[in-house]
């Protein structure tokens, strides 16, 4: 099986960049071999790495970090994981302060005593949302993928966005607030259609790797 987990690091629960990320998934339930799973980050309490380094020196197989919140249930999520998707809020310019404590949490999984590098050759798939053109997409993107890539994972695009895909919430990204439509996100065509290929992308190299892991082993 396939396993693809989707981060949803927006604050709003089921706004615009957990709805992209939903529709982007949902052609995953066509396939058999593909399992995929949404973590919405919204009302999980996630702290800052507080860079206490207990991580380096006290590490177990089952602590994976010395804080006990909600990082802890998503810790074997992401070791089980073929593809992680990260969707993010494009936030003045970057992504969401919530994304990135998130992801700093994941140094646990650089300098671990017992886990370095264990999402090494797993696919990485970046989101962007922006409420209105030029707010951040390529820069938010750019953020997540220098964090697949400093986790050396192997970074997915969609053709739409050479850096993953990206999408507006509001029409034709103007910035212009409609309220008769709660996900204008899905409104943009090009938006939904570049996170789908991106997904489809994400799912293909998840396969390439596990053949050639499968082929490694045989040798």
């Amino acid at each position: 099986m396939i396993r693809i987990i989707g981060i949803c690091g927006s604050q709003v629960k089921e706004g615009n960049v957990s709805a992209l990320l939903e529709a982007a998934l949902s052609q995953t339930k066509k396939q058999k071999d593909v399992l995929s799973e949404v973590i919405p980050l919204a009302g999980k309490k996630i702290g800052p790495c507080l860079h206490c380094n207990w991580c380096i020196q006290k590490q177990t197989p089952e602590k994976i970090c010395a804080q006990e919140d909600d990082m802890e249930p998503i810790y074997p999520k992401l070791l089980e994981a073929d593809g992680i998707l990260v969707a993010s809020p494009a936030h003045f310019g970057r992504l969401s302060g919530l994304t990135a404590d998130w992801m700093d949490r994941t140094r646990a999984f650089v300098h671990g005593k017992i886990y370095k590098m264990p999402l090494k050759n797993k696919i990485g798939g970046a989101m962007a949302v922006s409420f209105f053109r030029g707010a951040g997409l390529e820069t938010t993107l750019s953020s997540i993928d220098i964090f697949f890539l400093t986790h050396q994972m192997i970074v997915a695009n969609s053709r739409l966005y050479q850096l993953g895909a990206g999408a507006f919430s509001s029409r034709e990204g103007r910035g212009r607030f409609e309220k008769d439509i709660r996900h204008m996100t899905l409104e943009d065509e090009v938006g939904v259609l570049s996170a789908g290929m991106l997904v489809e992308r994400v799912i293909e190299l998840a396969r390439i790797v596990k053949a050639g892991t499968r082929a490694l082993k045989q040798v």
